[in-house]
C-alpha cells in the first residue's frame, strides 16, 4: 500500500527538494567559476585557429604542456590577458635565426599550424620577432608563441613566463 503524505521517497517535503536542488545549482556554478576562466579573443595573434571575437574557456587546474594553448597574465600590461601557445617548457633552449625557430638546437617542427607571411627579417636591435639569442627556459616556466608569428606579442619580446602567470589551459572555444 502506498500512502502519499507530501514527502518524496527520501522523506523530504517538496519545498526542501527545491531548496536543495537550487543550492546544488548555485554550488555547481561557484565550483565551475573557480575551475574555469572565460576570455574573449581580442587580436589576431592566434589566427587561424582563434580569431578576434572568439570565446575561449580555460581550465585553471592541471599543468599545461608543450603545444597547449594557455590564457596568461600579460607580463607587459597588468590586468590584461594573453592567449598563446606553449612552444617550449623548462629545460628547453629556444633561439631564432633569420626568422627560423630552433628548440634545443633543432629547427622547430610544430604539430600545430603557424602562420608567417611576412618575408622581411628584422634585426634583433629592432625586434625579437626574427632573431633572438638562445634562451634557456627556467624551471616552472614556459616559452610562448602566437600561432600568427608575424603579429604576435609573445616570449620573443618579453621572454619566458612563469607557470604562476598561467591562468589556465584552453579546453574549449567557439
Amino acid at each position: 500500500m502506498n500512502i502519499d503524505n507530501g514527502t518524496s521517497r527520501f522523506g523530504l517535503p517538496p519545498i526542501s527538494r527545491f531548496v536543495f536542488g537550487l543550492a546544488g545549482i548555485i554550488v555547481g556554478f561557484i565550483v565551475l567559476r573557480l575551475l574555469v576562466a572565460g576570455f574573449t579573443v581580442s587580436d589576431s595573434s592566434m589566427n587561424p585557429d582563434y580569431k578576434s571575437g572568439d570565446r575561449v574557456y580555460a581550465l585553471k587546474i592541471g599543468t599545461p604542456r608543450t603545444g597547449d594553448v594557455v590564457l596568461v597574465e600579460s607580463p607587459i600590461e597588468p590586468g590584461k590577458h594573453l592567449l598563446k601557445r606553449i612552444a617550449a617548457a623548462e629545460g628547453d633552449v629556444v633561439e631564432l635565426r633569420h626568422g627560423i625557430i630552433y628548440i634545443n638546437n633543432e629547427r622547430a617542427r610544430f604539430k600545430w599550424k603557424t602562420v608567417s607571411t611576412d618575408n622581411r627579417v628584422f634585426p634583433m636591435s629592432f625586434s625579437g620577432r626574427d632573431n633572438m639569442t638562445a634562451v634557456k627556459v627556467e624551471r616552472h616556466a614556459f616559452f610562448l608563441l602566437g600561432d600568427n608569428l608575424d603579429y604576435s606579442l609573445d616570449s620573443r619580446e618579453f621572454g619566458p613566463i612563469g607557470a604562476d602567470d598561467v591562468i589556465g589551459r584552453v579546453i574549449y572555444h567557439r
